[in-house]
């Protein structure tokens, strides 16, 4: 949209100037680029208070696919059950990045390993670990819980292969990072973050 709009001013500027190019001045020069760089700034400011509300409208572009997720669990579980498997995400959750965090992690995929939260736990539980354990998680996440999401509309296998490339980057394997992130870009080119941030936003930042 930033660039849309600089276009735009840029080639009215430029239609309406175009018989005098030829007898522009060095300074007459600089002061457009001047002005194109003020108007490069005001559009960057603008871009700055709308992004709260564009993340937002994100979050809540989501919230349909998550009820969907939710009334499968209803369709296979009782109410009792989701209520159980929701109690337990819980308290794991108030015990995240601790033994009896990841305990109660364990035990709700375990118990119930076909339940969105099964799939909240999982990632919670990779990204509360290292290493090799991590890893599995993440793969765990990307193999058996892409369609689960958290309430805040991030999709559970779109991020985790985010973590997952965003690791074999660090570690040196670019190939493997590569090929996440192109899943990433073909099948979840709507998948936000934490705070409502498109991933794609975050790769290209990155210049992957």
């Amino acid at each position: 949209m930033r660039n849309l709009i600089i276009a735009g001013i840029l080639m009215s500027g430029m239609a309406a100037s175009s018989p005098l190019l030829a007898e522009t001045s060095s300074d007459e020069v600089a002061q457009l680029k001047q002005r194109v760089a003020q108007l490069e700034k005001q559009v960057q400011e603008i871009s700055q208070v709308l992004e709260p509300f564009q993340a937002e409208q994100r979050m809540r572009a989501y919230r349909p696919r998550l009820e969907r997720r939710r009334a499968q669990d209803r369709d296979k579980h009782t109410e009792e059950q989701v209520r159980e498997a929701e109690n337990m995400y819980v308290a794991a959750s108030e015990k995240w990045n601790s033994p009896e965090g990841a305990e109660g992690f364990e035990a709700l995929i375990k118990k119930y390993p076909d339940v969105n939260r099964a799939g909240c736990a999982a990632l919670d539980h990779a990204a509360s670990s290292q290493a090799e354990e991590r890893a599995k998680y993440l793969r765990l996440c990307i193999e058996k819980y892409s369609d689960c999401f958290y309430g805040d509309g991030v999709q559970i296998g779109a991020f985790a292969r985010f973590l997952l490339a965003e690791d074999y980057r660090r570690q040196g394997e670019e190939k493997k990072a590569a090929t996440l992130r192109a899943e990433i870009k073909a099948k979840y080119a709507d998948a936000i973050d934490h705070r409502g941030n498109l991933l794609l936003d975050s790769i290209k930042a990155e210049g992957q």
